[in-house]
């Protein structure tokens, strides 16, 4: 039986620890690997290997994707470095909401961040969704703080008479 996709993650983590230009220069997404379908975890659904796609940025960066022919459903292994439906690096949508919390308004930050032929309306649009998104995140992220800490506290480490 199939399941369905609905909340399963499509764009899966791929733990490189590099930065853009590095996995570009190593090629890593010759070597990403998905061992499992994320559907069918057992197998037999004719899990393969689907290529690659391209982003535009950084330039040179592919994406190694994969198909569950059963599910109907194609997966990626998307570097750390990179954002998840955008377009783009983490760091350059930091750097957008950074340059938004320094910048006067939205407009400011827009007509000086997107020199491209755009139009002003789509510049703000361009800053409020990557805004939006991380505004989103943030209280997620707060919040798992204390859990973190708490984990940490809760497995004390021995202490020597040196300590």
């Amino acid at each position: 039986m199939a399941v369905s996709a609905g909340l399963m993650p499509v764009q899966l983590r791929f733990n490189t620890g590099l930065a853009g230009e590095q996995y570009v220069t190593r090629e890593l997404w010759r070597q990403a690997r998905l061992d499992r379908c994320p559907l069918h975890p057992r197998g037999g659904c004719g899990f393969t290997r689907h290529g690659t796609y391209q982003r535009k940025s950084p330039a040179g960066t592919y994406v190694a994707r994969w198909y569950c022919r059963l599910g109907h459903q194609t997966f990626s292994l998307l570097p750390d470095h990179l954002a998840a439906r955008f377009p783009g690096t983490l760091a350059e949508i930091e750097r957008v909401v950074a340059a938004a919390e320094r910048a006067s308004s939205v407009q400011a930050c827009a007509d000086a961040l997107r020199p491209d032929p755009v139009s002003l309306p789509s510049a703000m649009r361009w800053v409020r969704r990557r805004l939006a998104r991380v505004h989103a995140l943030l209280p997620i992220v707060v919040a798992m703080v204390p859990q973190h800490l708490q984990a940490r506290i809760a497995r004390p480490q021995p202490c020597s008479a040196t300590d």
